[in-house]
């Protein structure tokens, strides 16, 4: 049996450590020696001031559309999330919109507004809505990026629409930056970050003790207590090419890619095939020929190469620098067009007419992560 003053002592040794490891993270975060007390008031500080600056950016986006079942009953799929508005037009970046709906609006402040689809990036899974009728007032999230800037274990804050429940903030970590998952490699670079996201929370904007945009919440991995976030720099190029023409179009090269451990125990990126009528076919790149650099940027992994390619433009010109040997090519490469790929059927949920609200899941379970079209972007 446990005595009192040993509970006491466990209790006050826990707060010990509690404050001493948010202090350190704090430092670690923003720089400064702050004694412990001013830790805890400057970090609280801080996030009411992301609160105040940003939630009303924040919004919650709804899509329904009806669906003829087996039986000739018909049935309403509606699905929601979070999402954020991204310029002072009215538009809102979402992920996870629900595919063909037949009515789109948004809750902000207490209010509801109709809303139309700009256009959809299928490869991210990222929408771009415009408000009908905007809001008398409301604030805008500016993507600028400081996503390379961020070093593991800074803080992060998301402010999130959770269920039926207003705007407020959640905070984790960033743990690593992931170019894949499992055997699934991603379209570009993703944060994976100790942020809790439950029902309705995907979707929302990230940011950083300085409240400095870092992302889009754009898979949660409750098995793993983690979250995908989308970085600015991508989150940037996608509304920019939404809002310009509808679709974004992404580059691509078309070669495969296997990993040769190296002379100084690391790996290099080494052509294992050439894709008939791609641009790397059409180049003077051979199979066997080791990547180097793409334009100046190192290639160290495959998950380099693919973020090479999510940001080149088609119609453009690029360098690939490869070892053949024991000799050094610069070889051109007209990018081209990514092909369109059939993504995986979104999970959706049934709903009668009549119920008030229902939610979609988005992520229950790590496995149904594994079936987003993010995860497996070929």
């Amino acid at each position: 049996m446990t005595c009192l003053p040993d509970i006491h002592f466990k209790r006050s040794l826990r707060s010990l450590v509690e404050v001493a490891f948010f202090s350190c993270l704090y430092i670690f975060s923003v720089g400064q020696v702050l004694t412990a007390e001013d830790v805890k008031l400057d970090l609280q500080s801080r996030i009411e001031t992301i609160y105040n600056n940003h939630h009303t950016s924040v919004v919650r986006v709804k899509a329904t559309r009806e669906v003829l079942l087996d039986n000739n009953k018909t049935r309403r799929l509606l699905k929601m999330g979070s999402g954020f508005f991204v310029s002072k037009d009215g538009h809102i970046l979402t992920t996870g919109l629900l595919t063909n709906p037949d009515r789109i609006w948004i809750e902000h402040q207490n209010a509801f507004y109709l809303a139309k689809n700009i256009g959809k990036d299928s490869l991210c899974n990222l929408s771009l809505l415009k408000i009908v009728n905007k809001p008398k007032k409301f604030s805008f999230v500016t993507l600028s990026d400081t996503t390379d800037k961020k070093k593991i274990g800074s803080l992060m804050v998301a402010l999130t629409c959770a269920l039926e429940f207003q705007v407020g903030p959640t905070h984790g970590l960033l743990q690593s930056q992931e170019f894949s998952f499992g055997k699934k490699i991603f379209p570009t670079k993703m944060l994976r970050c100790s942020l809790g996201l439950g029902p309705g929370e995907v979707g929302a904007p990230v940011f950083d003790l300085n409240g400095r945009f870092v992302g889009i919440c754009h898979a949660a991995l409750p098995d793993l207590r983690s979250s995908f976030v989308l970085p600015a720099t991508a989150c940037q190029r996608i509304r920019d090419d939404l809002i310009f023409s509808g679709n974004v179009d992404y580059g691509w090269f078309g070669i495969t890619t296997t990993r040769k451990l190296n002379d100084s125990n690391g790996f290099d990126v080494v052509i294992q095939g050439l894709l008939e009528n791609s641009p790397a076919a059409k180049s003077k790149l051979k199979i066997g020929d080791i990547i180097r650099k793409i334009d100046g940027k190192e290639i160290k992994k495959q998950g380099d190469l693919a973020n090479t390619a999510f940001f080149s433009r088609p119609d453009n010109i690029v360098e690939f620098f490869v070892f053949r040997g024991d000799k050094e090519f610069s070889i051109p490469v007209q990018v081209e067009k990514r092909p369109t790929y059939s993504s995986q059927k979104e999970k959706e949920v049934l709903i009668d007419r009549n119920a008030s609200k229902t939610i979609d899941n988005i992520s229950s379970s790590t496995a149904n992560q594994l079936k987003d079209p993010l995860l497996d972007p070929q």
